[in-house]
C-alpha cells in the first residue's frame, strides 16, 4: 500500500508564513504599508504563546487616519489570519515614526476589536454558508499529492499576492461597516463613533 502524502504541522507553519512574508509584504509595503512602530508590536518572530508568527503594519493617511493590519499564523491550522482596524487619531501626527514611543495595546483592546474587520471574512455580503462553500479563502485546501499540495500553495500564494495589492478595496468595505473610533495616539478613546 502507498504512503499517505503527509506535511507535518511545522512545515505547514512555515510555509503559510514564508507566503505572506515573501509575497504579502511587498504587496503592502507598495501600497504606503510599514512595520507597526508601536513598541509592543510583532513583526515576524515566532510566539510561544500563539504557537505561530504575527505580524503588524500601519500606514498613515493623509486624513490623520491609521489603518492597521494584523496578521497572525498558527500551528495547526491551514488558513492565515488577516485583519484590519481603522482608527482616526485626535491630534495630527506628521509621521508614522510619531508613534514609535508609544504602547499600541490599546488599539487591540475592547472596544476596538467591535471594528476590526477580518479578510475573506467579515467583508462578505449575503448568506454565510455560500461563501463559506464558494469563496477563496486564505488557506491551504485540501491536498493527497506533492502535487497537488504545490497547486493549493500556488493557490494560497495568488489569493495573498492579488489581496494585498488590492488592499483599498478592503479598506472601502470596512468604511462601508464600520466607522473608526476617535482616540489618542496610544489607542485610548476620545470620541467613540456608532
Amino acid at each position: 500500500m502507498k504512503d499517505k502524502f503527509k506535511i507535518s504541522d511545522k512545515e505547514l507553519l512555515t510555509t503559510r508564513n514564508t507566503i505572506f512574508k515573501d509575497y504579502g509584504i511587498p504587496e503592502l509595503e507598495k501600497n504606503g504599508y510599514v512595520k507597526s512602530p508601536f513598541k509592543t508590536s510583532w513583526f515576524g518572530q515566532y510566539d510561544p504563546n500563539i504557537r505561530g508568527y504575527s505580524y503588524e503594519l500601519c500606514k498613515l493617511t493623509n486624513e490623520n487616519q491609521l489603518h492597521i493590519i494584523t496578521l497572525t499564523v498558527l500551528r495547526g491550522e491551514k488558513r492565515i489570519k488577516i485583519d484590519l482596524n481603522i482608527f482616526e487619531l485626535h491630534e495630527k501626527i506628521n509621521s508614522i515614526s510619531d508613534l514609535k514611543e508609544c504602547d499600541g495595546i490599546n488599539f487591540k483592546m475592547p472596544p476596538h476589536n467591535s471594528t476590526t474587520m477580518q479578510l475573506r471574512s467579515d467583508d462578505y455580503k449575503g448568506p454565510p454558508l455560500f461563501y463559506m462553500l464558494f469563496l477563496p479563502e486564505y488557506k491551504i485546501g485540501k491536498y493527497t499529492t506533492q502535487g497537488s499540495f504545490e497547486k493549493q500553495l500556488n493557490k494560497l500564494r495568488n489569493l495573498v499576492i492579488k489581496d494585498m495589492a488590492n488592499i483599498d478595496s478592503f479598506v472601502k468595505r470596512w468604511h462601508e461597516l464600520h466607522k473608526p473610533n476617535i482616540t489618542d495616539k496610544e489607542g485610548n478613546i476620545v470620541k467613540k463613533i456608532n
